[in-house]
């Protein structure tokens, strides 16, 4: 889905190696000590839950009161419900379980929100002072809520509405590697317009230690995409000098940390012919790989992936075939 907004990097997730279970997965599942900026990735796990207990208590730094510039939600399209299960369609659809709700999460979610739309801003830090402060990072507006010791990353994006946020999140590969992940268990959005300005965020909480499948892929098999991408993501995932637009992003994602590296890749269209793509670098964990079309694919047309990898060691061949929107 082309970008019309401008988006923020997915949140680091570095600090998850040292939380998660020892496994050290680093960088994307981190403390959101850092964060990234970014536009069209955020995602989608299995069957909803109900959502956990709400505490709207706030850091003793922050007011007490919201900003005086109130967000105006106009449509179901900016409903935090609404959003969650967009993120956990396409979850689903990649074969993630669904994330469920958490009043903590999405409080913080909208909260951050509205900062961002209140102070004409996009980033994943707050200033202190600042209309709307609820915490410097997102663990700390976590922690604001009653969610405390979280292993988190955030989202944020000014595409749109809401739910048009979370879709155009998901296409981007280091955006939709949190949405998507196997461990993902928990997820809160937000959005918030003042003065014209529109902000989604997305907060996603991860146990390294859930049940979770093997893996997870995106696009599905036989799942129709859009043909192409703007390629515009920070931080890039297209190498320097690179001729944009580009193909739909293909992923896969596995679980309890496996090491996965990739020996050899082809994308093909129906006659067999051989596509030029790129191959998403690693820059946050080694649990998932990632390829993109160099080129817009064709419209209603069917693809096949054949990914040659070495996971934890052990040769896998991931083959499947997904189709383009007409």
């Amino acid at each position: 889905m082309p970008s019309r907004g401008t988006t923020l990097t997915a949140l680091p997730f570095a600090l998850v190696f040292a939380l998660a279970i020892g496994l050290g997965i680093a960088a994307l599942f981190a403390n959101p000590a850092r964060t990234p900026d970014s536009a069209a990735s955020v995602p989608s796990p299995t069957a909803v839950t109900s959502a956990g207990p709400t505490n709207t208590s706030e850091p003793s730094n922050a007011p007490s009161t919201q900003p005086s510039a109130t967000p105006t939600v106009s449509s179901r399209d900016n409903d935090p419900a609404e959003m969650l299960h967009v993120h956990n369609q396409l979850r689903i659809t990649a074969g993630a379980p669904a994330v469920r709700a958490d009043d903590r999460a999405s409080a913080a979610a909208q909260r951050h929100a509205q900062y961002l739309a209140s102070n004409n801003t996009l980033g994943h830090e707050e200033s202190q002072g600042a209309a709307g402060f609820t915490g410097v990072s997102v663990r700390d507006r976590l922690a604001a809520q009653g969610f405390t010791d979280a292993t988190a990353s955030e989202v944020a994006t000014s595409f749109g509405t809401g739910v048009d946020g979370v879709r155009s999140l998901w296409v981007l590969p280091y955006h939709r590697l949190g949405l998507m992940h196997p461990h993902a268990i928990v997820a809160g959005w937000g959005h918030a317009e003042v003065g014209g300005r529109s902000v989604t965020v997305g907060v996603i909480v991860y146990d390294f230690g859930s049940a979770a499948p093997d893996l997870v892929r995106s696009p599905a098999i036989g799942q129709r995409v859009a043909p192409s991408w703007d390629g515009e993501e920070s931080p890039d995932v297209l190498p320097g000098g690179a001729a944009r637009p580009v193909g739909y992003p293909v992923m896969v994602v596995y679980a309890r940390a496996q090491v996965v590296e990739i020996r050899s890749a082809r994308l093909s269209d129906a006659s067999g012919r051989d596509l030029a793509f790129h191959v998403v670098p690693q820059i946050y964990e080694r649990d998932y790989v990632g390829i993109v079309p160099a080129a817009p694919l064709a419209a209603g047309a069917r693809y096949h992936v054949r990914l040659d990898l070495i996971v934890a060691g052990a040769d896998v061949v991931q083959e499947w075939d997904f189709e383009t929107e007409r």
